[in-house]
């Protein structure tokens, strides 16, 4: 399972053509407020790889995923800079959670945080 994910990782970025040493941080992005958490059924895994892939080819997407803490972040950038976060952290042996934040004053397309949520609870099952 964790060898597909990281295949299914690398097609993703390599169809994003960017280099993650250049997606930085706005100054502001940490100090920003978490705009929501959700808990959804399945692998932190799982999750990412859904959220990352429905980013892929609209946004500049780096995923970075931590298998020994079961957790993955996923940079999300309409520019040189991370614009967005999505954190997924495996809380059980049935369940992960998510959490988005993004940078302030950002609300482009997939960035704001409706779009998020609804892409998150896509990919979590959730039925709106």
């Amino acid at each position: 399972m964790r060898r597909a994910l990281v295949v299914v990782m690398a097609t993703l970025v390599a169809g994003c053509a960017f280099d993650t040493a250049t997606l930085s941080m706005p100054n502001d992005f940490r100090n920003s407020p978490i705009q929501w958490t959700a808990t959804y059924p399945g692998s932190y895994e799982t999750l990412s790889n859904c959220i990352a892939s429905q980013y892929a080819g609209e946004l500049r997407v780096a995923p970075q995923v931590y298998p020994t803490v079961q957790r993955s972040s996923i940079l999300l950038s309409s520019g040189s800079g991370a614009d967005a976060e999505f954190q997924v952290k495996q809380i059980n042996a049935a369940s992960s959670q998510v959490t988005w934040q993004r940078a302030t004053g950002l609300f482009g397309s997939g960035l704001s945080d409706r779009t998020a949520r609804e892409r998150a609870d896509k990919c979590g099952g959730a039925t709106g």
